[in-house]
């Protein structure tokens, strides 16, 4: 009944937009106001999270619990006042957060943007998706799908590089002063890869921070490095889509790799050094541009997933002047860039000022 009545803070996209609040309800037995959560934004439940009494807190009602309930003062305890938290503003923009979900569409996959500079989270979309606000209902139902709509894919689901290890490959010949090929996209990866050897390879995944875990305000995991011993190949290198969005970030910003933040503004933190800047200058010059938005794109094969084809892009915008950091990925869907850069498009041109 107490838990009933805290009345926890507001949590706001970064301009000011409600993504979660409390609404005072009529109590039946008169002595005080009770208090629902309610979610009026559907397009961020992974960032948001839930609020339940059954099933606890997750994502941001997780990570900034204690400002949303706010602590009962000794004073407020003797008059009987509610327990009153405070509101918490999230790096999120929830137009390019809608925007990138409305592309995604029906399919299975993620997207994580970044803004290079401070490493705040802009958006990040995973689907499928709950609804926070009937999780204590739906709860049995989305714990028992196949699919894992709770999984928060973006910064927890490991996905298969495949065609981009290629981009890390060429990372590693360029940090070990290796003479790189002339055109490397149509030289064979194993053939490209011979001078940098398997060894060189993992090394340059442990130097990019792929088997580490993020330090991220949501939960995040480790990739999966290749086994060379059992039959393993460079194209089997597994990373979340958030590890990609540093990469792409550090490319685009002179090796700095951000700390990836989810409160706004960001508290200040240094970036990590993956590379020296000279490899990073070289990585912008061989990246390919669409239009105003630079990056890689590529598939992973069923025979790197384990089931079926998926679909990435990794890159930066604008391609000029740098100044966000993408990374998406599609599930099912081995058409490479056509599936992946629509979502990119659409998503940079939402982001507000």
């Amino acid at each position: 009944q107490a838990e009933l009545r805290v009345r926890r803070g507001r949590l706001l996209d970064r301009h000011g937009e409600i993504l979660a609040n409390s609404d005072l309800l009529p109590d039946p037995t008169g002595l005080a106001g009770v208090v629902e959560r309610r979610y009026p934004q559907p397009e961020a439940p992974h960032i948001i999270g839930y609020y339940s009494l059954r099933y606890g807190t997750g994502g941001a009602e997780a990570a900034f619990d204690s400002t949303l309930r706010g602590q009962l003062t000794p004073l407020d305890r003797l008059l009987h006042r509610p327990q009153i938290g405070h509101d918490v503003a999230l790096s999120i923009d929830i137009a390019a957060q809608r925007a990138a979900t409305q592309a995604l569409g029906d399919r299975s996959g993620a997207v994580v943007l970044l803004d290079i500079a401070t490493g705040e989270v802009l958006a990040l979309v995973s689907h499928p998706a709950y609804n926070p606000g009937t999780l204590d209902e739906d709860w049995d139902v989305l714990a028992a799908d196949p699919d894992a709509p709770l999984l928060n894919r973006a910064a927890q689901g490991v996905y298969a590089v495949g065609d981009l290890a290629r981009l890390v490959g060429l990372t590693g010949l360029l940090s070990a002063g290796i003479t790189t090929p002339p055109d490397p996209y149509t030289m064979p990866l194993e053939e490209m890869l011979a001078p940098l050897s398997d060894s060189g390879y993992l090394a340059t995944t442990r130097q990019l921070g792929f088997d580490t875990v993020p330090k991220f305000d949501l939960p995040t995991g480790p990739g999966l490095l290749p086994d060379f011993q059992d039959q393993g190949t460079p194209r089997d290198l597994a990373v979340t889509p958030l590890h990609m969005a540093r990469f792409a970030a550090a490319i685009a910003d002179e090796g700095h790799m951000p700390v990836p933040a989810l409160a706004y503004p960001a508290p200040l933190s240094a970036p990590d050094r993956a590379f020296a800047p000279g490899v990073a200058a070289s990585l912008q010059a061989v990246t390919p541009r669409f239009d105003d938005i630079a990056g890689w794109s590529g598939v992973a094969t069923p025979q790197e997933t384990g089931d079926q084809p998926l679909s990435w892009f990794v890159g930066y915008a604008p391609a000029g002047t740098p100044r966000l950091a993408i990374a998406i990925v599609v599930e099912g869907d081995g058409g490479g860039a056509q599936a992946t850069l629509p979502i990119a498009r659409h998503m940079v041109s939402a982001v507000q000022d």
